[in-house]
């Protein structure tokens, strides 16, 4: 059931009922976002990080792969994209006026046959029991899409159910009742998601010459502790952006603020003891 989405041109902030209708929805589309001149840095940087890691040997017994050496947010246009001014007023507004913190920064190059990736949501919460803050993530899609290679699949409104990131999984890339097929956007365009949204990646046959540039930021609201990614070396990384001035001037400082996180691999030690029966009657 494609739909192609219609949103008004970007507004350095937004209306009260278009935060009104993320909440309800559990998106926002900002077409056209990123300058073409910053777009054109952007997939370089992208080009630049994609090449690195297939330099990496790989180690076949590893459990996990290692970080990479360069962290995404040390290219240059990445990492001051993650505290670009328009993005930081917007999710101040979504956020409804609390501070936020980075959760992690993502970039990708999806190249002609790359496959897709099943229904699931992002919400970092172990367990999966409530919705009480903001966790978002923001999809910038360099290229645009023009359902040639790699469709968005979103459902909007299931950010207000409680389940686990892979509830749905089952469905493959298939239509869900009230799937939003997101396949004619222009180059540039992000699009902030509520991070307990189900959506979808849906592999396309086209996409010759024209690949997929991704990247894909994450905020999760102050107020509580998130989930963080061991393997990202959170600290190591918040002091690093930092370094490189992220913050522009200390102005949004608090976007790497690491007492926001706590290790995942804790949070699942202290929960399997203790997962037995209904959880309400051990607190």
């Amino acid at each position: 059931m494609t739909s192609t989405i219609q949103a008004d041109p970007t507004m350095a902030t937004l209306s009260a009922e278009q935060v009104k209708a993320f909440h309800d929805n559990g998106y926002h589309v900002l077409p056209a976002f990123l300058p073409d001149d910053l777009n054109r840095r952007l997939k370089d940087e992208i080009d630049q990080f994609v090449e690195a890691q297939r330099a990496k040997p790989i180690d076949p017994y590893a459990k996990q792969q290692q970080a990479p050496k360069k962290m995404q947010l040390e290219y240059h246009e990445h990492g001051f994209l993650l505290t670009e001014p328009r993005l930081m007023a917007i999710l101040g507004q979504l956020m409804g006026g609390s501070e936020f913190s980075v959760h992690h920064l993502h970039t990708a190059r999806h190249d002609a046959g790359c496959g897709g990736v099943q229904w699931h949501h992002d919400y970092e919460q172990i367990p999966q029991s409530n919705r009480s803050h903001l966790m978002v993530h923001v999809f910038f899609y360099l290229n645009g899409l023009d359902g040639t290679i790699g469709d968005l699949l979103m459902l909007p409104g299931s950010h207000r159910k409680v389940m686990e990131r892979d509830a749905m999984g089952a469905c493959g890339t298939g239509d869900i009742p009230g799937t939003r097929v997101v396949d004619d956007i222009p180059p540039g365009t992000a699009i902030i998601v509520h991070s307990a949204m189900l959506h979808a990646r849906r592999a396309k046959p086209g996409g010759v010459g024209k690949a997929r540039y991704f990247i894909d930021s994450s905020y999760c609201q102050a107020g509580v502790q998130w989930p963080s990614y061991g393997t990202h070396h959170l600290e190591h990384m918040m002091a690093r952006a930092k370094e490189l001035g992220l913050g522009r001037g200390g102005r949004y400082d608090f976007v790497f603020n690491p007492a926001n996180f706590y290790p995942s691999e804790e949070g699942w030690d202290r929960l399997h003891p203790v997962n037995v029966g209904s959880l309400a009657q051990r607190l």
